[in-house]
This record gives C-alpha cells, structure tokens and sequence, in this order.
C-alpha cells in the first residue's frame, strides 16, 4: 500500500440502484394473472429501486477502504480499513462467501476470511476474489470453468463445484489487484498479469481458445477450462500497473504508456479497428500517439473499454450506447471533455465515473439503465446516453466507484453535509431464495464437464466473430455534456 492508502481515513459507501438481488437483470416474462401482478407490487415495495443514492444502514459505525463488483456481477464486495471483508447481493452459487447460498441485503462479514487483512476485490457473475495486504489471492463462488483459479476442477456433467467459503488462490503471489470477467479471473502480481477460467475467445490471454469438440459422431464444441492461474506471456516483456475486465475481455496498462486488449473482440471492445477476437494481448496503436500515464484508470463495460490518457481525459471505444454505431478505436468520451478522471466503473452498459474540474468533484453517470442506478433520483432520467451528473453527490469528494449489474457503489467522504442529509437504506430481513434450496445446484444444459470440464459455444456471451456484424444496429447520434 502507498503512503497515501496508510493515511487514508475511510469512508463510507453510497449506494443506488435494485435491491432485489434475486430479480435484478431477470425478467418475469409471460402474461401474468392479476394476483400475479398483485405479488409484483408487493415484492417492488419490499425491495425498491433507490434512484437515488442511499447509505447503508449496515455501515454507519464502519470506515470503508474499498468498494467493488463487476460488469457481470450481481453482488458486492466491501473492505474496511481494519481489512475485514463484507459481502451482499445474490448469492446462488456462494459467490458470498458464507457457507450457504442464501441472498443477502445486508452487508456481512466474511468470517472465514478473519485475521487477514483484505486489501481489494471484484466479482464474477458467479464468483468473488479478493487481494490480501500480503499478496496472497482468495477466491469463491462457482468453480465451473476454473475461474477461482484453485488448480484443481471437480465439476461433472450433471454437478457444478461451488466453493461455499473462501479458497486460497494458487500459483498467486505479490498480488496488487485481481479483476473479473464474467467466469474469468486475472490477478495483478508485481506488474506481471496471471489468468485462470474460460477461455473461450481467448480471453485468458495464452494465445488459444481451447476449443475442442466434445462428440466424435456429431459437434459439440467446447472450451477446456485452465483452473491454475498462468501467467501471461505476451506481458512479460514490460510492467502492467492496471488491469480490468468485462464480461469476455481484458484491458491492460503498463509503465510506459501502452494499452494492451485482448478477448472477444465483437463490438470493436479492443480498440483495433476490427471485430476480432485475439488470443493474446494486442497493444491499441491509438495510444503510441496519445499515451497513458501512471494515473490513468482502465474500465470495462461488458461489451466496452475505457481508459484515461495523459491529463485525465477519458477515451472510450466498443459499444458505448444501446443503439448507433460502435467505437472501433479510442476516441475521447464525448460528453465529459474537459474532466479529470479519478475513478472509473463499468456495470453492464452503465458506467460511473468520480470526475474533477478545477477544484470540484462530480460523480458523473451515464448508461442503458434498468433499477435506477445512474442515481439521478426519483424524477429524474432513468437511463442517459450521455454523461450526467448525479446531483446529490455533487461536488462531494469520492474516493473510488464501483458497479454491478443494475447497481452502483460510491466511496464517499462521510464528514460531508451532502452524505449526512442522503437518506438511510436498511434491507429487509433476508428471505429464503426462490431459486435455490441449498443446496448445489446441477450444471445448466450443455455446461458439462466434456473433456476436463467446459462451456458450450453458447455459454459465454453468443455468436463467434464471423457473425458479429448482423448484431450492429442503426447510427443514431446525439450529444451533450454534464455543466462544469
């Protein structure tokens, strides 16, 4: 930790967006019966929206060093200066960490992890990993594609592991940060990159997919997973200092001002001007004439990249709006020139960002929103294709954002007047999940073992390459930009 981290004195966490973990990014579908409809209303009181951010009943007494999740995630992970970790959110494969799979709305502490000091984290769709002070990794949740990086994989064609509590990462060591893609995992070891999990697309970075074919009198196509953590070769020869991941994809920033992607490459997520995938880490020439500095920040959307260059100015590349044309190299994000990034999130097609102009502080959101959680309150927009500050926490200093799947995290100064007047939110007491009976649940159709364990093609994201540009949609063009 830098001097910085050891003088920081904690903050707390403001939160917005669902808080019916078990719904959340799920749709009911069908018609549905006036009781059914009734039922609805019901379970909408018990668990609203927040539109607008809330603090955490939970966390009053509570100094937060961290905050975190995923673009693919569907719970949070916390730190408090004590190092202690806490987890919320959904919970059907144990990516709680707390010994059962039952949803939680209320932050609690990770027990098992008591004694070792928690430092950073982020979450997977099914899974968590965390980052100690003394650079060990700890990992949990769904182990299907090897992505808690254990070495070992139990899985079986009709039985997924879950790893209730936590397991030590192996092969892991001077680890300064971890990130998550959807079932992947990458730690950030003294400037070196390590990657354990799927590797359909090439996302683990080792220059193949693993793609087999899983029938010998049919296809059935399948993708051997790596459950040890490997370092990646294509980034020994520098110092990567960043690291985030989306849903298939993963950004890479290093010591001299280089940007490395690689991944699935629909949408144009990795900058190269081509809807590729790659199997191994591509530098963005983009960024040879406009380099990246020891500030920067990186974040991935689950089918977008960005990344802070020199000055703080935000670039971003992919799919950067529910409809209009993608972004096939960086450019700078139009709406936002003029600001200094400090702190920068992705949920799925949300993102967040703790931005700086002269002396002010603004968080700033923008995004295809679905439970409110671009925080601009009850009256305000519900989604915004362009940057937009989220008026309660203007000018309120922050620390670091974090977002989920239809949810947003902001470490904020807890001492300022704007914090003390938001509202408190205290979660209903935890009932039992619709979707699970504690039980392991059984691998989905097409997710088994095959050969070592494996995901059908379909498993991760959808269509190959090949495909990608009947995704594309109309150009639609728009503009604005949050007041400074």
């Amino acid at each position: 930790m830098s001097s910085e981290d050891n003088e920081y004195k904690g903050g707390t966490v403001a939160f917005c967006g669902g808080t019916d973990w078990q719904m959340i990014g799920r749709s009911a579908g069908g018609k549905k019966s006036d009781k059914d409809k009734q039922a609805d209303e019901e379970r909408a009181a018990k668990f609203p929206n927040l539109t607008s951010p809330h603090t955490l009943k939970a966390l009053q007494t509570i100094r937060i060093r961290f905050v975190a999740a995923g673009s693919a995630a569907c719970h949070c992970v916390i730190g408090d200066l004590e190092g202690k970790c806490y987890t919320w959110g959904r919970n059907e494969k144990g990516q709680l960490g707390q010994r059962d799979m039952q949803t939680r709305g209320t932050p609690t502490l990770v027990k098992d992890l008591a004694g070792i000091d928690v430092i950073s984290g982020a979450g997977g769709r099914h899974h968590t990993a965390i980052v100690t002070a003394c650079g060990e990794s700890w990992t949990w949740g769904s182990n299907l594609q090897g992505q808690c990086g254990t070495g070992s994989l139990k899985s079986q064609p009709k039985s997924e592991e879950l790893l209730l509590e936590p397991k030590k990462t192996k092969e892991v060591a001077d680890c300064t940060d971890v990130a998550c893609g959807a079932e992947f995992t990458m730690w950030l070891c003294d400037g070196r990159v390590f990657s354990a999990g799927l590797p359909q697309y090439g996302q683990l970075g080792h220059g193949t997919d693993h793609e087999y074919n899983a029938k010998d009198s049919s296809v059935k196509i399948m993708y051997q997973p790596q459950p040890t953590p490997e370092v990646i070769q294509g980034l020994t020869h520098t110092t990567i200092r960043k690291i985030a991941c989306g849903h298939n994809h993963t950004l890479a920033l290093d010591d001299k001002g280089a940007a490395f992607t690689w991944g699935n490459g629909g949408y144009g997520r990795l900058g190269h001007q081509v809807q590729q995938d790659e199997h191994k880490p591509r530098q963005i020439s983009v960024f040879d004439r406009a380099p990246v500095d020891k500030n920067s920040t990186a974040a991935c959307g689950s089918t977008s990249s960005f990344c802070s260059g020199i000055g703080g100015a935000l670039y971003g590349w992919g799919k950067l709006k529910a409809s209009g044309d993608n972004t096939m190299y960086p450019k700078p994000a139009p709406g936002i020139e003029g600001w200094t990034i400090l702190s920068m999130a992705c949920g799925s097609q949300t993102f967040a960002t703790a931005s700086q102009y002269q002396k002010e502080t603004s968080i700033i959101t923008w995004g295809q929103a679905s439970n409110g959680e671009l925080g601009y309150g009850d009256k305000g927009k519900k989604s915004s294709a362009n940057p937009d500050k989220c008026p309660v926490l203007d000018n309120v200093p922050t620390r670091q954002v974090a977002c989920g799947v239809g949810f947003s995290m902001f470490l904020v100064d807890p001492e300022h007047e704007a914090v003390k007047k938001l509202p408190d939110f205290e979660a209903p007491e935890d009932a039992p999940d619709e979707s699970s009976n504690g039980a392991a649940e059984p691998a989905a159709k097409g997710k088994g073992k095959g050969r070592g364990g494996g995901a059908t093609k379909k498993a991760a994201e959808g269509p190959a390459s090949k495909k990608r540009k009947t995704e594309e949609k109309p150009a639609s063009r728009g503009r604005g930009r949050p007041k400074k």
